[in-house]
């Protein structure tokens, strides 16, 4: 059955979702949209809003005050309206939090790129997950996630070795010492290192992985990684610091956190999907945007590109 809804009965967010979730269940829906004529506002848009179901959607609708009629509707409406229709998030959400009039649940991407501004809502989103969480401010996550003293380099694949060792390489003393910092992580820094006596380190890759195992970030040893685990470079120098993160990203683990990593433009070449960044970073190198308990998303309608915006109260300062 074919019927139409007045675009005006989804001025509001809750109208949009509940309409949404409804026609997802028992229907299908699309948006028929043109530029006003004379362009009478740029950010508004004629549209239609078209629904096809046979189980009774027509009905329910009506009796949830949504005006409806078997004769097209065509409204006014602000693009971000059809935009926020036509965004369908395919991936996994996880709530975060309750909307600013306290009438429905905001969830929030938990797959992609997501660039946030609060631990929180970093927390919410990988709960139950496989997860690498690299720290730099000094969060004690010990109540949630397992510490990681050191990254124990015998446990790591040939694979994570090589990868990490191109990339460290590239964003710290250059591509060409690759090969030279892959040796030293499989075989070792060398018994005149471990003694840690200065005057016999000459070559630029031993200084640098010397600093990291100085550090503690790794150890020449086994060890097992933990399915939810954090590792603390909190203090360490930034090329450290890098090294743990680089990990995260090349590591085996569904998610990584990082938060409080001062942002190196070298390391965008190397972001992966299931990454949470905490901090400052270039807004257009991921999918969300988590910042001032709002999430910012930005979807295409025909030539346009449109950021919608969502508040929230987040989930933790209520409970």
């Amino acid at each position: 059955m074919k019927f139409y809804i007045d675009p005006m009965s989804l001025r509001t967010r809750k109208n949009r979702l509940i309409f949404k979730h409804l026609v997802k269940k028992f229907g299908t829906f699309e948006v028929i949209y043109r530029e006003p004529p004379k362009k009478l506002r740029y950010n508004l848009l004629l549209a239609i809003i078209k629904v096809e179901d046979n189980r009774g959607l027509m009905n329910t609708l009506k009796k949830l005050k949504f005006k409806v009629s078997k004769k097209p509707i065509p409204a006014l409406v602000d693009i971000k309206i059809v935009a926020e229709l036509l965004h369908d998030r395919r991936g996994k959400v996880k709530p975060i939090g309750v909307s600013k009039d306290k009438e429905y649940v905001v969830f929030a991407p938990a797959e992609g790129k997501i660039l946030c501004d609060d631990p929180g809502v970093a927390l919410m989103l990988i709960r139950n997950e496989n997860t690498i969480w690299i720290e730099a401010k000094g969060l004690n996550l010990s109540a949630v996630l397992t510490e990681i003293p050191s990254i124990p380099l015998k446990s790591i694949s040939p694979r994570i070795i090589s990868d990490l060792s191109l990339a460290f390489s590239k964003i710290t003393i250059g591509e060409r010492y690759a090969q030279e910092i892959q040796r030293i992580l499989v075989e070792g820094l060398g018994s005149e290192m471990e003694t840690e006596e200065e005057l016999t380190i000459v070559r630029p890759e031993e200084k640098l992985i010397k600093e990291i195992f100085d550090w503690n970030i790794i150890k020449f040893s086994t060890g097992e990684l933990p399915n939810r685990a954090f590792i603390d470079v909190t203090g360490a120098p930034l090329k450290c610091q890098w090294f743990a993160v680089l990990f995260g990203l090349f590591s085996d683990y569904d998610y990584v956190v990082v938060h409080g990593v001062p942002w190196n433009v070298r390391l965008q070449g190397f972001l992966r999907s299931n990454l949470i960044w905490i901090g400052d970073a270039p807004r257009d190198l991921f999918d969300c945007v988590i910042k001032d308990n709002k999430i910012f998303e930005t979807v295409s309608v025909n030539s346009w590109s449109v950021e919608i915006i969502e508040e929230f109260f987040p989930l933790y300062s209520i409970v």
